[in-house]
């Protein structure tokens, strides 16, 4: 009992930490998931956002009425669902039912979000059914077969993604085929500028970096309103030379894509905070010649040859790094490391639990696409994030 006692009380003290409530920390050790007091139908957006839209119910679909569309949850906000099947039967809030607000309908406290928000506009491909919870958390069978954006599409019933936009709309092709990760090919590239070498690997007919860039682009000073105090825009996680050269650096939307136009293939694009982009296509921004910033797109082309009935996000994380138990398989050798991000105030969070990716797909003024790396879901979310934040970055050979 004792034993018990302290696993949980770490376990808590962890997820108190991160700002996310990870695990349920319930006093019989488990928590009854929030999914099963969802309501199957609500009247329209404003009561269905009373309900809180957390990890515990990622995937979950409720209908709303008023729009006479149904809405999934991705863990982090409710979007309008790809499966608009609507429930043949309504049902009123359960008792148990959590709220946004915090309260359930008997005043129960909710589960803390996922402290790294970001929303979710784009898709990956799916990775297969159920959604069961527990804990507070995806089973390991659901871990294995969610999609990207909490969505429980069977692989037969989805054609494949290679086309994503970044406005976030979907067209479905069937161009792409499944790769045998034994015809994936490893080789090197050599960055010209510094000397620094990188692991390449290449799927299909895509060649990517299968190491985070780690190219000092140093002569930007980093401004984001009121937050200064770094004379760059680029940085090793927690500001410790070991923290690039496990992760590669961390860099700005700005800097990513060259806004400063360090490199005269860039000028004129005007990818900074603040303002729309109009980048080359393909676009280098910092990568090295020859590569350049992938897309929403090209990912989604990645995703699709890694395969729709397996879980994308395990098979292309590294087999060491990750938080407990939560290792990649790594068969394709693209090995994505759990090198956390950088906010706006200069914190760095999340080492070891999660990785973002930037791609060159811009959302308005203020956000950028992000390739997301969750932990404890063996899923890729193609979200939405500030251009402002510290976040690694892959390149793509033209």
């Amino acid at each position: 009992m004792k034993n018990t006692f302290s696993r949980k009380f770490t376990i808590c003290t962890l997820a108190g930490v991160l700002g996310a409530a990870f695990f349920g920390c319930g006093d019989d050790g488990s928590s009854s998931p929030s999914a099963k007091g969802l309501p199957a139908e609500v009247a329209d957006m404003e009561e269905l956002e009373t309900y809180g839209c957390g990890m515990d119910v990622i995937g979950e679909k409720v209908y709303v009425t008023e729009l006479e569309e149904n809405y999934e949850c991705d863990g982090e906000k409710w979007f309008r669902s790809y499966d608009q099947t609507k429930p043949s039967s309504t049902s009123t809030k359960s008792s148990s039912s959590t709220r946004a607000d915090g309260k359930g309908d008997e005043g129960g406290d909710e589960n803390s979000p996922d402290s790294e928000k970001g929303s979710s506009s784009s898709v990956a491909p799916s990775d297969g059914a159920s959604s069961e919870s527990k804990n507070g958390d995806l089973s390991s069978s659901s871990r294995d077969n969610v999609n990207s954006s909490g969505t429980n599409l069977s692989s037969s019933s989805v054609a494949s993604s290679s086309s994503v936009k970044s406005s976030g709309s979907i067209a479905s092709s069937s161009s792409v085929s499944v790769v045998d990760p034994a015809t994936v090919v490893t080789g090197t590239l050599t960055d010209d500028r510094d000397g620094q070498v990188y692991k390449t690997v290449t799927i299909g007919t895509q060649t990517w970096m299968a190491q985070n860039l780690n190219y000092a682009y140093t002569g930007v000073p980093y401004k984001f309103s009121s937050y200064t105090g770094s004379d760059s825009s680029s940085w090793c996680y927690n500001n410790a030379p070991d923290g690039c050269a496990k992760y590669g650096r961390l860099y700005t939307w700005s800097a990513v894509m060259d806004s400063a136009a360090q490199f005269s293939e860039n000028a004129g694009t005007k990818c900074g905070y603040g303002m729309t982009c109009t980048p080359n296509s393909p676009h280098r921004g910092i990568c090295p010649e020859g590569w350049h910033v992938p897309t929403n797109e090209e990912y989604s082309t990645l995703y699709a040859n890694i395969g729709r009935t397996s879980p994308v996000g395990k098979k292309l994380r590294s087999t060491t790094g990750w938080y407990g138990s939560y290792n990649g398989s790594d068969d394709y050798g693209f090995s994505v490391l759990p090198a956390g991000y950088r906010d706006f105030n200069g914190l760095f969070a999340l080492e070891r639990f999660n990785a973002y990716l930037w791609s060159a797909s811009e959302y308005k003024f203020y956000n950028a696409g992000i390739q997301r790396f969750n932990y404890d879901i063996y899923q890729v979310l193609q979200n939405e994030d500030n251009k402002g934040k510290g976040r690694s970055l892959r390149c793509l050979q033209d």
